[in-house]
Order: structure tokens, then sequence, then C-alpha cells
């Protein structure tokens, strides 16, 4: 009855219609985007040159009057260098954009089958349930015609409690499910989230040295790669600083006893004398640096995590296969020979009620194993940096 509901309000959502809603509604996403935004608009600020500066004075001491007109000429590429600097800004904050995307989708794929394996998981409970209630009527019709022992009926009773509470369980399990995925495409209803694609079969991937190939240009390495090149853009440009930024200035005057304007021009510059800008050059520099060393760290580390899940990945996948094809239905084929035998007077219900359990207990673990290949795929996924 409870599914039947659940069914007629349901949301159907396959694993693509998810990442596309994660893609277009998931928070931290649009706050990389943003990212790259800001980004783009710092390459504007430094292309913009200085306001031109206009003051003016007038009094009775000569001159009466004057003016002036001062511009900042960057000819000594000040502007061309503050440019490629925030251009590799930018390209950081780009291959930042590209990480969270990857962390993002990969969480995705991993909430999507945790739902579908806690859906299967309250079913198989529900069923369990409606079954423990069946055999517990059974019983008790045996044993008001005298054929059953009111021993068995408290035996079946007290399985029917278990399984109710088990289906209880998972039911808050589901709903917690539901609202971890909801939480990342950013669905308002979380009730009515339904997984509507299979556990399995779990998808292919390519060979480990093809993935692990792959790894050289995961966008958290890139993104290091690209702080590095910008780290030595920012030294660039701090070298650059104590270039001569020429002031050129235009003066008019008017002078007591004359009645034609006076005009002069000028020009001003900085001397590098006090300051050769050489600590802001260094800590660049020295950034940089740090940058190469934490691009060849994540390298590594997301080569040790490819491995690991690639193993997880093998394991789960032919645990879930076997499950599947052979454990299941072995287990499957011993409930029903167990309720044949008990009905037929040839068994004790201690040996259906384990049968039931064993069953129960193999299909929770087959839709475990199932999830937990997925689970190790997303991984795979977001070690290589890419959706495979």
């Amino acid at each position: 009855m409870i599914f039947a509901l659940a069914l007629l309000v349901a949301e159907p959502i396959g694993l693509q219609q998810a990442l596309e809603r994660a893609r277009a509604a998931n928070p931290d996403l649009a706050a990389a985007r943003q990212s790259v935004r800001v980004g783009e608009t710092g390459v504007e600020v430094a292309g913009q040159l200085a306001n031109p500066l206009v003051t003016g004075s007038h009094g009775p001491d000569e001159p009466t009057w004057w003016g002036s007109l001062e511009v900042k000429a960057p000819l000594f590429g000040q502007r061309s260098l503050a440019i490629a600097a925030a251009e590799r800004e930018a390209d950081v904050q780009r291959a930042v954009a590209q990480l969270q995307e990857v962390r993002v989708l990969s969480a995705v794929r991993r909430a999507y089958y945790m739902l579908a394996a806690a859906q299967a998981r309250a079913l198989l409970a529900e069923k369990a349930a409606s079954l423990a209630r069946d055999l517990e009527a059974r019983i008790e019709a045996k044993v008001s015609a005298g054929g059953a022992a009111q021993l068995e009926l408290l035996q079946a009773q007290l399985a029917r409690r278990r399984a109710e509470q088990e289906r209880d369980d998972r039911a808050a399990a589901l709903t917690g499910a539901r609202e971890d995925l909801a939480r990342l495409i950013r669905d308002r209803d979380p009730a009515r989230l339904e997984a509507t694609d299979p556990l399995l079969p779990v998808p292919a991937a390519p060979p480990i040295d093809a993935l692990l190939e792959r790894t050289a240009h995961h966008p958290e390495v890139e993104s290091q790669r690209r702080e590095q090149a910008a780290a030595l853009a920012r030294a660039s440009r701090e070298g650059a600083a104590i270039r001569p930024l020429p002031t050129f200035s235009i003066t008019l005057e008017k002078l007591i006893n004359q009645t034609a304007l006076g005009v002069r021009g000028g020009i001003a510059f900085e001397l590098p004398l006090l300051s050769w800008n050489r600590g802001a050059v260094h800590q660049a520099q020295a950034q940089a640096e740090l940058a190469s060393l934490q691009a060849q760290s994540a390298l590594d580390r997301l080569r040790s995590e490819l491995r690991s899940a690639w193993a997880r990945w093998q394991a789960a996948t032919s645990r879930a296969r076997s499950y599947a094809e052979q454990i299941v239905p072995a287990a499957e084929r011993l409930e029903r020979m167990a309720r044949d035998a008990y009905e037929l007077g040839r068994t004790p219900l201690l040996t259906v009620l384990q049968a039931q359990t064993e069953l129960n207990s193999t299909r929770a673990l087959a839709a475990d194993a199932a999830a937990e290949a997925q689970r190790a795929f997303a991984d795979l996924q977001e070690a290589t940096g890419a959706q495979l």
C-alpha cells in the first residue's frame, strides 16, 4: 500500500536527467561559473587606462589662473603584462570550475545509485513484511484448527515484528537518500524522487593504463599548472613595475602682465632608486614553485586513488554479478522449498523463517554490491577527471 501510493506521486528521474539538472541548478557549480566571470572581468580591469588628471587654480597672485591636464602612458609593457597576468588568473578559475563540475557530477552519480539501492532495499523490506504477515496468518489458522503448536505462532509473530521494523528502518534510509540527491540537483520536493535506472549492469571502464594517462590532464592538476603560470605572469608584472611610467602634462597659465595664454608641456616618472620591487617578484616566483609541487602531489594522489577505485570497481562488479546470477536465485529456490516442505508438514517453521531471513539478507547484499560497484565507477570518473 505504501509503495502503491508512492508511485502515484513519484517523480521518476534517470541518471542523465539528474546530471543535467545538477549542471543547471547546483549552487556549487553556479558559484564556480561566477568565479570564472569574476576572473574574466579582471582581464578587462587590467586593460583599462588611467583617467587623465585635470587640475586648476585661480587667485590674485601670478599666475592669476592656471590649469593642467596629466595623462599616464604605460609605454614600456606594463599594461600588456598586467593583461597577461589577469588572463592567467582567469585560466586558473576555468580549471577550478572544471574541477568542481567533476566533483559534483561524481557526487550525483553516487547519490543517484544510493537512492536506487535504498529503493530496492525498501521494496525488499516491504515484501518481507508482507510475507511475514501472510505466514503469521497461515500459522494462526493452523493453530486454530489444531494443526500447529502455539510456539510456532509466537515465532511467526516475532518474525513479523522484526520484518516490520526492518521495513521502517529502510523507509527512513530511503528518505535520507532522496534528500542527498535532491540537495545536489536542487529539487524542492525530495519525497517524490524515484530513481528509474537499474543498479545493474555496471558500466564498463577503459583499461587502467589508459585511465592513468588521463590523470595527467585532470582539472585539479591542470588548475595547479595554471596557477604556476599565473604566478610567473604576476612575477613579470611586478618586475615591470619598476619601469618608468611617464606622465605627460600640458599646462595653461595666465600672467598679470601678459595678454596671451602661456602653454607648457612636461613629463614626469618615478625613478627606481629606493625600491626595485624584488619582494613582490620573489613572492610570485615562490608561489609558482609551490604550485608546481602541488601539481605533482595532486597527480600522485589521483593516480593512487584511481588504482584503488579500479580494484574496488572490479571486485564489486564481480560480486554484484555473482549475487544476481547465482546467489540470489539459489536463496529463492531454498526459500520456496522450505515453504513447500512446511506446508506438507516435512519441516519445522524455524526452517522457513531461516530461509526467509537468508533470502532477504541475500537480496539486500546484492543491492549493496551493485551500489558499491556504481560508487566505485563514480570514484573512477572523479579520479580520472572525465566522464567515462
